[in-house]
């Protein structure tokens, strides 16, 4: 007896199908879990088909970053003959949303919600005619629309970094054959402190009901990308501990956005990147990614190690243990959501219990 389905990517042996805490969390909450390969267009619906008396739900887990066209296919043909069952963090037709940023910008605006402007093109000529017609102009970010983490990704200030741009980006569209890769030009938001001389983001973990935690990013102000883990600098602690304040407030107050967000794309649970328009001052929305790191249970794996996994920099982690006892207090959401992995995945999920009417 199952009743969970996870769909997982590739071979059930990736230690990525599963982070730390995890698959305890969707246990408790949902009951037994059966993993399969839920990319290789058959294995979910066969075990659908084997166990569908117990099976109440399905954790749809494909690789956000490399599934390609054809696996995609397989997941929603998948997905249309088991027909409607709840699910625990993508829906088939929802998962787009997650590798083509285009996608999820154009399913945000329609749904009113805060993301950059931005248009798609397959050549020189093209991007010129549709940048006439735009309501931004210099400077912009022309990139592959699923690439990660700031790769394939350039930044055009003027004419003259235009034509190489543009050749960079149409390059890389067929390096793995994505679900719909394309070519598209996005609005930069300023998103500098010029008081503090820093650039930042924040990273926000929701489901389509509740936010659960989040943390803040920064970087030095002439970094334009602060959307990457890995490039905290000890020399900016006060600012990190100013932001992570903010982004609980964030979090908070801005809820209902957020939620919104995840649910706008039809997705139940997701990391959210989240930017403040220095404009307007208010959240801008640029992407979702179901597998956000949060560690693994083989301690070391990707380079995560206890007591927290995420973050594993050893100068903050010192810092985070030796100033607990004040800082708790200032960032609860930070230290008891977040740093507390078991409570994190326990909050995720009990969410989605709460709201999806899911037997057990």
């Amino acid at each position: 007896m199952y009743n969970v389905i996870s769909a997982n990517r590739g071979p059930n042996r990736d230690p990525k199908n599963w982070r730390v805490f995890e698959r305890e969390a969707v246990e408790k909450h949902f009951g037994k879990v059966i993993d399969c390969n839920g990319e290789d267009g058959k294995s979910v619906l066969d075990t659908y088909n084997e166990y569908k008396d117990s099976v109440s739900c399905i954790r749809w887990y494909p690789d956000p970053e490399l599934m390609n066209a054809q696996e995609y296919s397989g997941m929603l043909e998948q997905g249309e003959k088991i027909g409607d069952i709840p699910y625990l963090v993508n829906s088939p037709k929802g998962f787009k949303s997650v590798q083509c940023k285009d996608e999820a910008f154009r399913k945000w605006k329609h749904a009113g919600v805060e993301c950059p402007n931005f248009f798609s093109f397959s050549n020189i000529e093209e991007f010129r005619k549709e940048l006439d017609a735009a309501s931004f102009t210099y400077p912009f970010l022309i990139r592959a629309n699923d690439s990660v983490a700031g790769n394939h990704t350039f930044m055009v200030n003027e004419e003259s970094q235009l034509d190489r741009a543009i050749t960079l980006a149409l390059g890389n569209l067929n390096r793995f054959n994505g679900i719909d890769s394309k070519a598209i030009c996005v609005e930069f938001i300023d998103t500098i402190d010029r008081e503090r001389n820093l650039n930042f983001s924040f990273r926000i973990h929701a489901t389509s009901q509740r936010v659960v935690s989040g943390y803040g990013r920064v970087v030095s102000a002439d970094d334009w990308l602060a959307i990457t883990a890995g490039k905290f600098n000890i020399k900016n602690i006060d600012n990190w501990i100013y932001y992570n304040k903010l982004c609980e407030n964030i979090c908070k107050q801005y809820e209902k956005e957020i939620c919104k967000s995840i649910e706008a794309l039809d997705l139940n649970m997701q990391g959210v990147d989240v930017v403040i328009n220095q404009k307007t001052g208010k959240p801008c929305f640029l992407e979702v990614q179901p597998t956000y790191a949060s560690g693994y249970p083989i301690e070391g794996y990707c380079g995560y190690f206890k007591p927290f996994y995420n973050p594993s920099n050893p100068e903050l982690v010192d810092f985070l243990v030796k100033e607990k006892t004040l800082l708790e207090k200032e960032i609860p959401m930070y230290y008891n959501n977040w740093l507390d992995k078991e409570n994190h995945f326990d909050l995720m999920y009990g969410s989605l219990k709460e709201f999806l009417n899911v037997r057990t």
